[in-house]
């Protein structure tokens, strides 16, 4: 008994080994994000500021890094409507990169802002709640609404564009379960009254 015992025991744990062996820990998601985001800095020629400019004002490549770790630049700011958290309802139109290379999400760029939105629907969301504010319709590019998708918000007002850069742990399940970072190349934001 105690011979049977020890086998299915080691079976077990064999079993177990093998199986974490091939799920990337959250370290390693972290490290791999690192790496991928240092790549498309070099690549893309884009500067990291110590400080967000006084004036609000950024180069096209100038990213600043916020508290929360998402990379912003400030394209347009808008107008001086602000969101108001929880409350105000947000129509966003973006063209958002997955750069990250062996990342099952995969690389490859969804465009919802091109000639006539190239037949899109917008991506809409209450600021703060970051769901779409139509539960009833599945739309596949809701999976970007996330709280990387609304950092821009504090710093702009309606009709605002930005550029972000969004750490996967700030995106929504499906990049979080890949270790999976977007750079959205532009976003516009309009606030629906």
């Amino acid at each position: 008994m105690k011979r049977g015992f020890y086998i299915l025991l080691i079976m077990c744990t064999a079993i177990m080994v093998v199986s974490c062996d091939k799920t990337k820990s959250y370290t390693d998601m972290l490290k791999a994000q690192e790496k991928a985001i240092d790549r498309l800095r070099a690549d893309s020629g884009l500067v990291f500021l110590e400080e967000f400019p006084t004036d609000s004002i950024f180069k096209e490549n100038e990213f600043v890094e916020l508290d929360n770790g998402v990379y912003l630049n400030i394209v347009n700011k808008g107008n001086s409507e602000r969101a108001v958290l929880g409350q105000t309802a947000i129509r966003s139109r973006f063209i958002a990169r997955m750069f990250m290379e062996n990342s099952s999400m995969g690389t490859g760029t969804v465009d919802l802002l091109g000639p006539n939105s190239n037949g899109t629907h917008p991506v809409e969301f209450r600021y703060g709640y970051y769901t779409s504010l139509n539960p009833d319709y599945s739309y596949t590019w809701d999976m970007f609404i996330c709280e990387g998708l609304g950092a821009g918000l504090p710093y702009v007002g309606d009709s605002a564009v930005v550029k972000l850069i969004v750490p996967f742990k700030l995106m929504s399940s499906d990049f979080q379960s890949s270790g999976t970072p977007v750079f959205f190349e532009k976003v516009k934001y309009t606030f629906i009254k």
